[in-house]
């Protein structure tokens, strides 16, 4: 055994541009079942780093106007980003990979001393929002758990993961088992918008 197929790349590719939210190494899984092909494990990260790629290469392809979608959400991203500036705010996942459709949220992590001090701006701003928790798993084997707040502005649905400030120092774990989280600075997702026109 060896990497995933171009096959089972492709047709992972196609479910997760067609299902929003969908967990990508699920959809290599069953993507991989459909074809009749196994994976190896010892290829998932990369696995999914072709992945995403090729969903890339599949919006592009069936999705004439996914370019201009992703430049927006980047944009309103940047928006957000000047906002909480001062909690350092990082991009990521799908609008900062490029595999984002009109159902993703735009998820910032935020560096704050207390989660309060993001509820004290929001309060004061009159921006509503509603508060959950995520726990995320670190390469040293600890766990961390996060204050959620989901808010509308824009038009433009905002995940916000509120960190402790020391955080920024180290990315946690992706939940599909790639690595760690990307995390892109206002300066790097501005470079992204100028240098592929979103």
């Amino acid at each position: 055994m060896g990497p995933a197929p171009l096959e089972v790349l492709r047709v992972a590719a196609r479910l997760v541009a067609e299902s929003p939210g969908q967990d990508p190494r699920r959809a290599l899984e069953k993507a991989a079942r459909q074809v009749g092909q196994s994976l190896d494990r010892r290829f998932l990260a990369a696995d999914l780093d072709r992945l995403e790629a090729e969903t890339r290469q599949y919006q592009a392809t069936f999705r004439p106007g996914q370019r201009e979608m992703l430049r927006s959400l980047r944009e309103a991203a940047l928006e957000a980003m000047s906002f909480f500036e001062r909690f350092r705010p990082r991009l990521v996942g799908e609008v900062l990979s490029g595999t984002a459709d009109e159902h993703s949220p735009i998820v910032l992590q935020l560096f704050a001393a207390t989660p309060e001090d993001v509820i004290d701006l929001l309060v004061t701003r009159d921006i509503p929002f509603e508060e959950s928790e995520a726990t995320y798993h670190y390469g040293d084997g600890r766990s961390e758990r996060c204050s959620v707040f989901e808010l509308g502005a824009q038009g433009q649905h905002f995940r916000l993961e509120v960190f402790a400030e020391d955080d920024i120092r180290e990315a946690p774990l992706a939940p599909a088992g790639s690595g760690t989280i990307r995390r892109a600075s206002a300066r790097a997702v501005r470079e992204l918008v100028d240098m592929a026109g979103g």
